[in-house]
């Protein structure tokens, strides 16, 4: 009997812990989904914010607190998107933590159109919605102290784009005032007055009577307001014209227009894809488009400054959310000289071409033209369709950046043909060779191709090669030597190398592959053709070892870039090879013979000959380059595109600059 009751006591206490192990079980789990509810709210708030999907907001705070804060589901959204939109918010990123009482707090930072705004702290409650749990929704969870009847402003100072200087301070690209040409609506007059009137305007401006009545149509417009109708290009007259009024307006300045073009390159406003790319950037603002604008366009645009504030319904500051000061544009100074940059650019007259001219012991570039050319300052005010048409339908391309174009480099190269045969011991000054004719060739093994010569020699030695470019001679002296000893002296040059130039600019070839592959193509690089391939910029460089005993010096374009050489030959071989440059001038029978008596100069001409097939006469292109004898103050490549149509040479054509050089060094 006393076991029984033992047993029957048992089974009740089992029973009391089954039930008290149950009913705590159940408050784990309970507990447990409630956090589960807690965090899926704060993290579904958290991602809705950062990925700026408004939308979802109204599905995540309580209709009550939308209600009391004066929003509905609708107005919530367009709230946010007004204000974010408008301020440029983006690459959103929270840390947030929710505490016991279920308070959710975190700190956001993002950018805006002022730069980044850090940590600015947020806090609300979570509150239970039914089997969910939903934002108790106030107007600071905008922005912090914001009340439901405040607006968010910003105010933007704008940075001064930074110039681009020559060497000298002077001005190639920089702010200053033009005029734009508009109308006041009520000063054009009424029926066929009004209509005479704006045909007039638009033929003096250059635009369509279309586009005018356009203008005038916009819902901003009031009859005392002032259009604007065209910004003029930066030098261009204000013009009277009847009905027009004119204002000054920023703009952005080439004072050396088309000669330095492609050098400065232009600005424009941005686009909407600019945008994207960059949402830091707003409509209204200015980029470069190309050239040096568009490379250092971060330098020159600087950071513009401001203030985003919250504002109150009375239209009173309540608080300062961000304020960052302005940061003009860096100017960027380069080596070129505006004055040698415009004479070299007016020499080549109206021949397409290339000049460069370069100090060979520092690399400072004094002069990079590309003829023909543009003049930037329209792109700025916007190029009307008829001027681009112009531009972009010549033929000779004057968007192309031809310094930085690669060439065959024609005979202009024998020099370093030479200085390499010297040092492997294969050329010498005294050796000849017996060449008969005006044509030459290996063997029979060549088939119909033959090497041409302008002069016909019998004897020829090395000053006789280079005064009078005899190619034969030096076609032959490179098969002599062989592919491998070429090569080995070619690349101790810059074939193959980038420069540290804030320029476009493919490297200097020596041939498409790897090696020449025949006879043929190894003699006619001896003389700068075959598949050899040399910019203007990269010919300067490379041909400094004549103007420096030796060492290459390469080129440089920015005034505080650090100068860098490296030697490629002794001196004594460029020693052998300088004063027969020098009687490339000075000889009656040198071809550089027209520059007697304009400097103490040495210098090479070359002719390179684009042609389909033997025999043919193809487009040749015409070049020199020439260099100070006395103590190498200057050295300038330039190329002459078929040279025959505009029936001078380079030689002819860069008299002008030279003659400039020798007066102002």
């Amino acid at each position: 009997m006393k076991n029984k009751k033992w047993i029957v006591i048992l089974s009740i206490v089992l029973v009391v812990l089954l039930a008290g192990g149950s009913v705590f079980g159940y408050s784990q789990w309970q507990s447990a989904k409630k956090e589960e509810r807690l965090k899926d709210a704060a993290k579904a708030w958290v991602s809705a914010i950062e990925k700026q999907s408004f939308d979802k907001i109204p599905s995540l705070v309580t209709s009550d607190s939308l209600k009391a804060a004066g929003y509905t589901k609708e107005t919530v959204v367009e709230k946010y998107d007004a204000i974010y939109g408008g301020i440029g918010v983006s690459n959103m990123k929270i840390d947030y933590e929710i505490s016991e009482d279920h308070t959710l707090s975190y700190t956001a930072t993002f950018d805006t159109v002022l730069g980044t705004i850090s940590s600015i702290p947020y806090k609300t409650k979570l509150v239970e919605d039914g089997d969910t749990y939903k934002i108790d929704w106030t107007a600071e969870l905008i922005f912090p102290g914001m009340l439901s009847d405040d607006k968010i402003r910003y105010t933007v100072d704008e940075a001064q784009r930074g110039s681009i200087i020559d060497r000298n301070g002077k001005p190639l690209a920089f702010n200053t005032t033009t005029y734009q040409a508009g109308v006041v609506p009520q000063n054009l007059g009424e029926g066929q007055a009004r209509t005479s009137k704006i045909a007039n305007i638009a033929k003096q401006l250059g635009i369509s009577a279309e586009f005018i009545e356009e203008q005038l149509s916009q819902s901003w417009v009031q009859p005392d307001y002032f259009v604007p109708l065209k910004t003029l290009a930066y030098g261009t007259e204000a013009t009277v014209i009847d009905g027009v009024s004119y204002q000054e307006v920023q703009t952005r300045a080439y004072p050396l227009a088309d000669a330095a073009a492609q050098l400065t390159g232009y600005v424009g406003e941005v686009t909407a894809e600019d945008i994207e790319k960059d949402p830091t950037l707003q409509s209204g603002d200015i980029i470069g488009r190309s050239g040096l604008e568009l490379t250092f366009n971060d330098e020159l645009r600087g950071e513009n400054g401001g203030e985003i504030y919250i504002e109150t319904a009375n239209g009173e500051k309540r608080a300062t959310i961000q304020q960052v000061e302005k940061k003009d544009g860096q100017d960027i100074q380069v080596t070129v000289d505006a004055q040698v940059q415009q004479v070299a650019f007016d020499s080549l007259e109206n021949a397409a071409g290339s000049t460069v001219v370069m100090e060979p012991k520092s690399g400072n570039l004094l002069a990079l033209v590309s003829k023909p050319s543009f003049d930037p300052n329209l792109f700025v005010v916007g190029i009307t369709q008829d001027q681009y048409d112009v531009y972009n339908n010549d033929e000779n391309k004057p968007f192309i950046s031809r310094f930085s174009t690669r060439y065959a480099p024609g005979s202009t190269f024998k020099p370093i043909t030479a200085s390499i045969g010297l040092e492997a011991g294969v050329t010498t000054v005294d050796k000849t060779r017996e060449i008969s004719g005006l044509q030459w060739q290996k063997d029979d093994s060549w088939g119909n191709y033959k090497i041409s010569r302008v002069t016909e020699t019998d004897v020829v030695n090395l000053e006789t090669a280079l005064v009078k470019s005899d190619n034969i001679y030096f076609a032959q002296e490179v098969l002599e030597m062989g592919e491998d000893t070429f090569r080995e002296g070619l690349n101790k040059l810059t074939f193959g190398e980038n420069y540290d130039l804030p320029l476009t600019m493919e490297p200097a070839q020596i041939s498409n592959e790897k090696s020449f592959g025949s006879e043929i193509l190894l003699a006619d690089t001896a003389y700068g053709q075959g598949q050899l391939l040399m910019s203007p910029i990269q010919m300067a460089a490379n041909y400094s070892v004549f103007a420096n005993d030796g060492v290459l010096t390469y080129p440089k374009l920015l005034v505080d870039a650090e100068s860098k050489t490296k030697e490629v030959f002794a001196k004594e071989t460029v020693d052998t090879i300088k004063p027969m440059l020098m009687k490339v001038v000075t000889s009656s029978e040198g071809t550089a013979n027209s520059l007697k008596g304009v400097g103490n100069l040495a210098a090479k001409t070359g002719t390179a000959e684009l042609k389909g097939s033997q025999g043919e006469r193809g487009v040749e292109n015409s070049l020199i380059f020439a260099f100070d004898a006395n103590d190498s103050s200057y050295l300038t490549v330039s190329i002459v595109e078929n040279h025959r149509e505009v029936e001078k040479t380079a030689t002819e054509l860069i008299k002008p600059v030279i003659q400039f050089l020798e007066k102002v060094q």
